[in-house]
């Protein structure tokens, strides 16, 4: 289970959804969660995004299509060509434009990093918090004979706005420090 929620405010009208990491089923948890709140005359979303460490690349680009209309969400680039890839956003809002705010800190990476920065690129989402971790690598595993592997970068992942996640992060628009954020 990587999704836990609850409505906030004195009208119980903004859904606060943490999405605690990318795991094989997370869209499938985060997009119900979501339907199910859009029945609700909801005002907006939070989606707290702090420590996740991230997970699957098409978890990322699922649940970042949901809030987007359209243009790109991420791309990889790699040597070879086939590491070379751009994912793109279908055309629908599922929460017709309504605001949201991610929060993200120094544990948040990977997969977060590129749903946060696609929606601050965007313009979708105001990102608060700290810097996120800057892990903006793709990793492939080689197995070895002794039951061993080896985990080699094969690309990076890339923001719309064509700025590298790795070693820099996605900063976010409203700086709050983790000794002074809020738990929910």
């Amino acid at each position: 289970k990587s999704v836990e929620s609850k409505l906030l405010g004195n009208e119980k009208n903004i859904g606060y959804i943490k999405l605690k990491s990318f795991n094989e089923n997370s869209d499938k948890q985060f997009i119900k969660k979501v339907k199910n709140y859009e029945k609700q005359n909801l005002i907006g979303y939070i989606i707290d995004l702090r420590n996740n460490p991230g997970g699957l690349l098409n978890q990322a680009v699922t649940i970042t299509d949901f809030f987007l209309e359209k243009g790109e969400i991420v791309s990889t680039k790699g040597r070879r060509i086939s590491e070379t890839r751009k994912f793109f956003a279908r055309t629908g809002d599922g929460i017709n434009g309504k605001p949201i705010i991610v929060l993200i800190n120094g544990g948040s990476a990977s997969a977060s990093e590129i749903f946060a920065g696609a929606l601050k690129d965007h313009k979708r989402a105001i990102i608060l918090g700290e810097n996120s971790y800057g892990k903006g690598s793709v990793q492939s595993v080689i197995p070895l004979r002794n039951g061993g592997g080896i985990r080699l970068t094969i690309s990076k992942y890339y923001l719309p706005s064509g700025q590298s996640i790795s070693e820099v992060g996605v900063s976010p628009d409203i700086i709050v420090e983790e000794e002074n954020q809020f738990e929910l």
